[in-house]
């Protein structure tokens, strides 16, 4: 069974049992995890990996020491994953945009239709009133005085 370790004054307690306050400052890269960036990315972000992304294959193309060609290999397939990601999500938005567009048109469309039928009822109306019209003109001209 193993013995606890003991802690002289002034020794900092194993991270394990120390709290937030007294990490600060740590090495937090190989203790903690980054959240992953949501999408989409920002433009900025997005810049910043594509950055990487191209130094990593000049880097790839650069060197010949097989694990450092692994792990850059690696981190490419990451980035590249995730800005495929990226691309997939405004790909979908913008479908998304444009099927709401062409609903909006279908239905702007429907509502032009009613309007044309509208108008030519009007219009042909118009038709029979002027042939009223220009049957009491033919006969008020024939008959003037009465």
């Amino acid at each position: 069974m193993k013995s606890i370790p003991q802690l002289n004054a002034g020794d900092k307690s194993p991270a394990y049992l120390r709290t937030a306050d007294e990490k600060i400052g740590e090495d937090t890269l190989s203790t903690s995890t980054p959240l992953p960036p949501t999408l989409p990315l920002s433009a900025d972000i997005r810049a910043a990996y594509q950055d990487v992304y191209a130094k990593n294959q000049a880097a790839i193309e650069g060197t010949t020491d097989f694990e450092l060609l692994t792990s850059l290999n690696d981190s490419n397939d990451a980035i590249g994953s995730l800005l495929s990601a990226d691309d997939a999500f405004h790909i979908h938005a913008d479908s998304a945009a444009f099927q709401a567009l062409l609903a909006q048109i279908g239905t702007t469309n429907a509502g032009l239709k009613v309007l044309q039928a509208k108008i030519g009822n009007i219009a042909g109306d118009i038709g029979k009133f002027g042939m009223v019209v220009g049957a009491i003109t033919k006969v008020l001209s024939m008959v003037p005085g009465i």
